[in-house]
């Protein structure tokens, strides 16, 4: 069953990622832009919520220390949705969906000092690869080297990996909806702080319509799918299918949204970042 949640988490994370291309290009002002996202987001997780109306019982048990690794996972992902859609207005989808697989190398160098995973020569290898895979793209590109974009992407990919090592002991005994309720609105006040304009903000909402709402909604559902599939396994099996989702990206940006420059090495780094995931099971 974890392996059919983690699919369909793919499948959603893929379309996302595609769409959110779009709406960057098109947003003005990406942090506002990113409120709105958030927002939408929030809405959707509530209603899921509210439909499926799960078991609170094992909420008043949750330790001080599960507490302060849900506000450092908020933090985390409160980071990455304040910066990831400036890279990705500047960024094509492939090359953003590469320079993010960086993420789970940021899980796994985590996982092996905190949560004490054990550390193997093919996991180290294939962390190795996947930063490889970044540096392909990144190598010799007059449009990414030393780029602000590319910084800002790193930057996300990082928070990003932080909060994803945090999920499965943050979200220990909670329904997953209730998780993403939980990380979705109070997400909305670290992307805000300190304040937004309203007229950014009604710009924003205009400029998204209904296709913003749309890959909120996907975003939503992909991750319940995700936190749901870390409940029945481990995150090391979990993690490398959800993962895949940055190699159909890639493809993707290639043949549905003609990104073809550097098309060679896009092919070669989704190569690449597919093996390196393989070999960190």
């Amino acid at each position: 069953m974890w392996l059919i949640l983690s699919l369909m988490a793919v499948v959603m994370f893929t379309a996302q990622n595609l769409l959110m291309r779009v709406l960057a290009v098109k947003s003005v002002h990406p942090r506002t832009f990113s409120v709105v996202f958030n927002g939408w987001g929030t809405i959707f997780a509530a209603i899921l919520f509210l439909i499926e109306r799960p078991s609170l019982v094992n909420l008043p048990h949750i330790s001080w220390i599960q507490w302060i690794l849900i506000a450092a996972a908020v933090l985390g992902y409160g980071l990455y949705e304040r910066t990831h859609f400036l890279a990705r207005k500047e960024l094509e989808a492939s090359t953003i969906a590469i320079l993010f697989r960086l993420t789970y190398v940021i899980t796994f160098i985590g996982a092996i000092l905190f949560l004490h995973e054990p550390l193997t020569i093919t996991k180290l290898i294939g962390a190795t690869i996947l930063i490889g895979a970044s540096l392909v793209v990144v190598h010799k590109n007059p449009k990414l080297q030393a780029s602000r974009a590319v910084w800002i992407a790193i930057f996300a990919a990082v928070m990003l990996g932080i909060a994803g090592l945090l999920d499965k002991p943050a979200s220990h005994g909670i329904p997953a909806n209730l998780y993403s309720v939980a990380l979705w609105g109070l997400s909305v006040l670290v992307v805000a702080f300190p304040s937004i304009s309203l007229s950014q903000l009604k710009t924003e909402f205009i400029i998204g319509g209904w296709k913003v709402a749309l890959t909120a909604f996907l975003n939503v559902i992909g991750f319940v799918f995700y936190v749901q599939a870390l409940s029945l396994a481990d995150a090391s099996l979990v993690t490398p299918v959800t993962s895949s989702s940055g190699t159909l990206t890639v493809l993707a940006g290639i043949f549905i949204l003609k990104e073809k420059s550097f098309i060679g090495r896009k092919i070669l780094a989704g190569i690449l970042m597919l093996i390196g995931i393989l070999l960190l099971r």
